[in-house]
């Protein structure tokens, strides 16, 4: 972690690249369900105030304060937007009756074990109707450990025009315990000079049991699973693992 998350907040769409096409994914997601979105772990809320912009009235929420001070900033004009400081695992708004809900890329696996994956089941159920859904995107664990080098990583479209950012990172897995160990270094330079600052992180790898199993505790019937958001079905050996949960 680092101790003025704020700057991280700041830069953290650095890389500049259009996600309108994920977020578009996710619109025709939650359309199937309804117009009430829920987003957790939403980081500054960019895909929420998107699934606004095109008719959504959505809830995001992130536990990092920064994360969602950043986003206000950013995206107070948006009506049909709110965004909260709530935690995943111990989530309790007045308002109980969403449609859809996603956890995009690899959110989930900062969650640190399964009993707390459980818990953010239960915290997410408790906030849909029945019918509601629930989509996860998901890495399934690898079999073999890896290291990978320390690499430089420039934004694949400069994204401000008073400062330039870059990082250097460098990652570990470990099969055994199936964390991800990534260890970074962000770089920000503007006509005061280049600051930098240290940001370290772990994913949690889950077994495809383990998460099903989680979701059955918490109320949903998995109905889709999928391994690309083509929605070609998932097999055994895919890594990539969509899930597609209803609330019953």
């Amino acid at each position: 972690m680092i101790e003025d998350y704020a700057k991280h907040a700041a830069v953290w769409d650095w890389d500049g690249y259009d996600n309108s096409a994920e977020y578009d994914y996710w619109c025709g997601y939650a359309s199937k369900y309804g117009k009430k979105v829920l987003i957790p772990m939403c980081a500054l809320g960019q895909s929420g105030a998107y699934m606004a912009g095109k008719g959504f009235c959505v809830t995001a929420f992130d536990i990092t304060k920064e994360m969602i001070d950043e986003g206000r900033k950013r995206f107070s004009s948006f009506e049909n937007l709110t965004l909260k400081v709530a935690d995943i695992c111990n989530l309790n708004l007045s308002e109980k009756n969403f449609d859809f809900s996603f956890v995009a890329t690899q959110d989930l696996h900062l969650l640190s074990d399964i009993r707390m994956v459980k818990q953010a089941f239960n915290s997410i159920s408790e906030h849909l109707r029945k019918g509601a859904c629930l989509a996860l995107e998901l890495v399934l664990p690898a079999s073999e450990s890896y290291n990978c080098p320390k690499q430089t990583f420039y934004p694949r479209v400069p994204n401000y025009s008073d400062k330039k950012v870059w990082k250097e990172g460098q990652s570990r897995y470990d099969a055994v315990t199936k964390k991800h160990c990534i260890d970074q270094t962000v770089y920000i330079q503007s006509s005061g000079g280049t600051e930098s600052f240290n940001y370290s992180v772990t994913l949690q790898y889950f077994e495809r049991d383990e998460i099903s199993e989680a979701l059955i505790c918490a109320g949903f019937n998995v109905i889709g699973e999928y391994r690309n958001r083509n929605r070609e079905c998932w097999i055994p050996g895919n890594q990539e693992w969509i899930v597609e949960a209803v609330k019953q």
